[in-house]
């Protein structure tokens, strides 16, 4: 904060000094200040029309507020004006991975790599590209490369072993995995893609295990939830599994599934009025039901005729 008062002080002693008035912007833009940096760009731009890097900051700030097609014609414009400059492309690339164009961001990203090949981000955010796009070979070679610059990188494992997962070399993605748990205990996602894996090769109870880690590390994770209790109803662990639909049914008071999955427990253990009870609930709900409400309706009725 004192930086920008200093700022500030020196604007008022002269308010052109345009070098100045570049940095202000930028220190508001580092503390979220993003609005105000902008009108401070924005006046630049109107001053030096041809200055890439008014252009490429403008970029910066449009990427921070999510407005990516603004952001991409800032890039585009500074790219015309300074084509060599590889920061310009990343960001430029960047901004057409985030707006799915991944043709062009593909292309963007290449000709970074031609002026600094040891750049991991780039060999990353290629790979996730050729992950996204299912070229799932060039995907393994560009993370691979990516991890080998820095092994730290735990969302490049990630998107390396479901790549590897896709081509059907299973131990190796079971491998990853497991590596980015040991490296990132909370990464949830690793924990449900693993156990994912294993209910695919029908054990079950590594699955589980999985799936409560995924829930211990991303308690608002849905669809571990989901699975969990369908494993453990599969199982007949009818305990279990309704204590956790309970939980969720509390937690998550508009998920329809929730007391549709319940009402089958119900149906289990041939408790008719919970069974009833549950899928009228659940067909209230209907807009987050994921399975056919016809057929829900269809159940419901079915219930109601037999009383």
């Amino acid at each position: 904060m004192e930086d920008i008062k200093a700022l500030q002080e020196k604007l008022k002693e002269n308010p052109n000094d345009y070098k100045t008035i570049e940095e202000y912007a930028i220190a508001l833009s580092e503390i979220g200040e993003n609005e105000e940096a902008l009108k401070n760009f924005i006046y630049l731009k109107k001053n030096f029309p041809d200055n890439a890097q008014v252009y490429y900051n403008i970029g910066i700030i449009m990427e921070k507020l999510k407005y990516f097609d603004e952001s991409i014609e800032a890039y585009e414009r500074a790219n015309k004006l300074s084509p060599d400059d590889s920061d310009i492309m990343f960001n430029l690339a960047y901004s057409y991975l985030k707006q799915k164009r991944y043709d062009e961001a593909e292309e963007f990203f290449l000709k970074v790599l031609k002026i600094d090949e040891d750049d991991c981000n780039t060999y990353f955010h290629l790979g996730e590209i050729y992950s996204r796009t299912k070229r799932f070979d060039d995907a393994i070679k560009m993370l691979s490369k990516s991890i080998e610059l820095n092994n730290e990188d735990s969302i490049a494992k990630f998107y390396l072993a479901y790549s590897y997962k896709q081509i059907g070399k299973v131990d190796i993605a079971i491998r990853l995995y497991e590596e980015i748990i040991a490296q990132t205990p909370d990464y949830s996602w690793a924990y449900y893609n693993l156990a994912s894996i294993y209910i695919e090769k029908n054990d079950d109870d590594k699955a589980v295990s999985y799936l409560k880690e995924t829930i211990k590390t991303n308690p608002l994770d849905i669809q571990a939830i989901k699975l969990l209790s369908k494993v453990l109803y599969k199982h007949k662990k009818y305990v279990e599994a309704e204590t956790i639909l309970k939980k969720a049914l509390t937690d998550f008071p508009l998920e329809a599934d929730f007391p549709y999955l319940i009402a089958q427990i119900y149906k289990a253990l041939n408790n008719k009025v919970n069974y009833l009870k549950y899928l009228k609930s659940a067909e209230k709900k209907g807009s987050t039901f994921s399975g056919n409400i016809q057929q829900l309706k269809e159940e419901i009725a079915q219930i109601e005729s037999q009383k």
